[in-house]
């Protein structure tokens, strides 16, 4: 693996942190109000298909996507890039439905994944399920298991109903609409492809977080640069500093297990990017919950105000944690995937 970018990816992030500046807020209340328009900038760098070589023109990479999620969250962009440009994206492309996908990357519809109620992943047509990133969905994505062939049924149904906020102020959640007589099935999922879409998700998620790490140490180490106390700028007291130190080394080792996943998608066998995606996951949860909760006590009081966007950061990064299973959940899969097969690279 090269670690290195390329000078388009590097030029990819450039342009999405612009955008996803232009979406960031100094409170909730803005943050919200900067979230109109945001869609049709995500169709415009055609972050949709960016996994989909027929559409996009050019090899599928989870670099990319991991560098886009990553600025998004950065700035606590409200816009659903994670469920409908990722992974209702990625589904639609692993279930061979391009029709569909042209018509999100047209921006002519809208597709959110619905997920278990307990998070721990994708919801079919019988479960009790909720739509994940559901604002102005116009439809909702339905993954069913088929137990003999190892993958999945992709259906599409029409999305109906409000949706509302959760913990996470910076998404929507709506209820799966009841069965639609002109319900589509998509197509199906190979077993090997599915665990691609899995190790694409886990990866996405891992992403995410880093870049609510990133943002809230970069608002933070601003913040005690300008602060003062006794005479001093609080970010020279040594305590602070240290504080801050070890933050980065978190999400510095976040970065380097999100990347690895990332490129894993592409180029391991399935199994082995399944892995990698289980490692990000599991890292960049514990670590973006202790990053953020350190980025609070650098804050001090301000932190615990609603006008200040720490409790966003904080609320976001619990959701992603409990998203496809935290950490405890990921150590017990990797452990028992290494036990079962102690030659996996």
């Amino acid at each position: 693996m090269d670690v290195r970018l390329t000078g388009e990816q590097e030029l990819l992030r450039t342009t999405v942190r612009t955008v996803a500046d232009q979406w960031a807020a100094t409170g909730p209340e803005e943050l919200l109000r900067n979230a109109a328009g945001g869609w049709k900038r995500v169709v415009e760098l055609g972050i949709p298909a960016l996994r989909s070589p027929a559409l996009a023109g050019v090899d599928a990479s989870g670099v990319e996507v991991a560098l886009v999620l990553e600025e998004v969250s950065r700035a606590v962009a409200p816009v659903p890039v994670l469920g409908q440009a990722v992974l209702a994206a990625e589904i639609l492309e692993a279930a061979g439905a391009t029709a569909t996908l042209q018509a999100i990357a047209d921006g002519d519809i809208r597709v959110a994944p619905a997920l278990r109620r307990d998070l721990g992943g994708f919801a079919g047509p019988d479960d009790d399920g909720i739509v994940f990133d559901s604002a102005d969905a116009t439809h909702v994505l339905l993954v069913e298991s088929v137990p003999n062939l190892g993958g999945a049924r992709v259906l599409l149904r029409s999305a109906t109903g409000a949706t509302r906020a959760g913990l996470d102020l910076t998404r929507d959640w709506g209820e799966v609409p009841p069965v639609d007589p002109g319900e589509e099935t998509l197509g199906l999922v190979d077993a090997e492809r599915w665990i691609k879409v899995e190790a694409l998700a886990f990866t996405a998620l891992g992403a995410d977080l880093l870049g609510v790490m990133q943002g809230a140490l970069d608002d933070a180490v601003a913040y005690v640069a300008e602060r003062r106390q006794f005479g001093v700028p609080v970010g020279s007291f040594q305590a602070v500093q240290h504080l801050a130190a070890d933050a980065l080394v978190q999400v510095e080792a976040t970065r380097s297990c999100v990347w690895h996943a990332a490129w894993s998608v592409d180029h391991q066998a399935p199994t082995a990017a399944r892995l990698a995606g289980r490692a990000a996951k599991a890292f960049a949860s514990k670590a973006g919950r202790q990053v953020v909760e350190t980025t609070v006590q650098l804050f001090g009081g301000i932190a615990i105000t609603w006008e200040q966007l720490s409790h966003v950061r904080l609320r976001r990064a619990l959701l992603d944690r409990q998203l496809f299973g935290d950490e405890n959940l990921h150590y017990e899969q990797i452990a028992a995937t290494r036990l079962a097969d102690a030659g996996l690279s």
